[in-house]
């Protein structure tokens, strides 16, 4: 396929280079002005014209869920519901609908802005005793479930808390209904699993919306099982129109050491990345591994999802067969902890050519943040999880709060930063995710930047999403730039992000989205 896209604003961190982009065989093959190209049509380059739009290189999103992203467009959707009263009716109207016995599957309660109760088996057993019930709190940390789903699990007050992991239960030792951490699994791992033209027909939505917000890239961060074969049938049946870094779960290690499969394997559409762990919990479920406890929490350290012997073991298992560690941290204790590790691996690291991620980092200690580029780790962050977290950050960790989310100090320690949304838990609009990082409140918020200290320019927020992401991703000059050699993804966007008000960023949309040289998503208004 050979175009010719002309009558762009190129958008380079370097310098524009024209306002043509000439496209072969999925690859930038040159840009230029239009009098200089424009004699590309004669050999055979369909030349499609961009009305002087603005043109990013094509938005990576380096963290997010895509089969949970998937299944939510399908699943009960608890998202941004104010109190528990509201949460039970969207419940219960999804109850009625359901067949004896089926599991109902959803996430995104947030007990956090509830004034009305507290999640427990209880009340979903009044609205559905018949059927078992699997609610993943808004972080994912947490599970809140129903009697018939303890029963089906085999959960009950004799059940040990696992490791990493707790049962909550009630004065008498019996199950609630809420678990967290690990103790997830406990019920994940007893849930049939969908077959395989269910996951293609919500993967093929997840895409297209992704699409629709100008994502050309992914990294997966889901542990589901045979992703890598569900992935190469969605390219086969021409669905998957976005790049994926997979990250690997453990159960992979194993049978990809025994094939030679290391990070970065793979072609131009899917690639393996590193080994996806947990150092920790999550902010909204109070379980994030901190120094010291949540304010008015004086026994709550959070839980430290995996031990030093743990770590060691991965580490041990992964680095001399070429794959990468990717750690999810998200208190100042597992960060701190995790970013020892990496420098005491540096040396090995570094020979082996190895390059480490922290996954969400989301508060630091003052002395942790030059160890980023010290150990060579790189931050994979979401900017847009701190416009919720605000209020909620402040009650749990109070003062501390000041390097919560410090996307401006880890730039000025010389830190790489990827960008992305966490999503499900999340909006994927990178828009709101490059407002988010600029302006460091919620559009609606009256009230000045949150540490202001810590906003980026639009510029840097635009790296990270593209180049940025691209290299924590193992893509460095194959995406995220627009240049000769590249890969030719790119994303035409509604109005000029550099030159707009801060405040109308989050108004800013995908006008089209171009992956591999051709158009995957076109907004109805936009003709080209």
């Amino acid at each position: 396929m050979k175009n010719l896209f002309t009558n762009a604003a190129i958008y380079s961190p370097d310098k524009l280079r024209g306002d043509c982009i000439a496209v072969d065989n999925g690859m930038i093959a040159e840009i230029g002005p239009k009098n200089r190209l424009i004699h590309l049509k004669r050999h055979g380059f369909k030349v499609i014209d961009l009305n002087g739009k603005t043109i990013l290189p094509g938005i990576i999103d380096s963290h997010l869920h895509l089969m949970g992203t998937a299944y939510h467009l399908v699943n009960i959707n608890l998202d941004n519901i104010d109190s528990l009263e509201k949460a039970l009716a969207t419940i219960g109207k999804a109850a009625e609908k359901a067949r004896p016995r089926q599991w109902l599957l959803g996430r995104g309660w947030n007990k956090n802005i509830w004034h009305d109760g507290t999640p427990d088996s209880t009340a979903l057993n009044k609205i559905c005793p018949n059927n078992p019930i699997r609610l993943f709190s808004k972080d994912g940390h947490t599970l809140w479930v129903n009697s018939m789903a303890l029963k089906v699990c085999g959960i009950d007050n004799t059940t040990p808390d696992p490791d990493g992991g707790t049962i909550q239960r009630d004065s008498d030792g019996r199950p609630t209904g809420i678990l967290f951490e690990n103790a997830c699994d406990l019920i994940v791992d007893k849930i049939p699993g969908a077959t395989t033209g269910f996951k293609l027909k919500v993967l093929k939505k997840a895409v297209k919306m992704l699409n629709s917000h100008g994502i050309t890239g992914v990294c997966d961060c889901d542990w589901d099982d045979n992703r890598l074969s569900l992935f190469s049938m969605a390219r086969e049946k021409d669905i998957l129109n976005l790049r994926i870094c997979m990250m690997l779960s453990p159960d992979d290690i194993d049978s990809a050491v025994q094939l030679g499969l290391k990070s970065g394997f793979g072609d131009s559409f899917i690639t393996l990345g590193g080994l996806k762990l947990y150092m920790d919990g999550a902010l909204g479920s109070q379980t994030g591994w901190m120094h010291e406890p949540y304010e008015n929490q004086p026994n709550n350290f959070g839980i430290p999802a995996m031990s030093d012997d743990e770590l060691e073991m991965n580490f041990e298992k992964t680095h001399l067969n070429g794959i990468s560690l990717a750690v999810h941290a998200i208190g100042d204790k597992a960060n701190t902890e995790l970013l020892e590790f990496f420098g005491k691996k540096l040396a090995v690291s570094r020979k082996l050519k190895l390059n480490h991620r922290i996954e969400h980092a989301q508060i630091l200690r003052t002395e942790d943040l030059e160890k980023f580029k010290r150990y060579n780790v790189a931050a994979g962050v979401q900017p847009i999880h701190l416009i919720g977290d605000r209020d909620m950050a402040e009650k749990q960790w109070g003062i501390r709060s000041r390097y919560a989310y410090p996307f401006g100090s880890l730039l000025k320690k010389g830190a790489v930063l990827g960008f992305g949304s966490d999503c499900p838990i999340e909006d994927p609009n990178p828009f709101m995710g490059i407002y988010a990082a600029v302006a460091r409140k919620h559009p609606k918020d009256d009230r000045p930047a949150w540490y202001g200290q810590e906003c980026i320019t639009v510029k840097e927020a635009v790296r990270a999403y593209t180049e940025g992401s691209a290299r924590i991703c193992g893509w460095q000059g194959k995406s995220g730039v627009i240049a000769p050699g590249a890969k030719a993804d790119f994303t035409v966007i509604s109005d000029n992000i550099f030159k707009i008000k801060i405040d109308q960023i989050p108004q800013v949309k995908a006008l089209a989205t171009i992956v591999d040289g051709r158009i995957v998503y076109k907004d109805k208004a936009f003709k080209v």
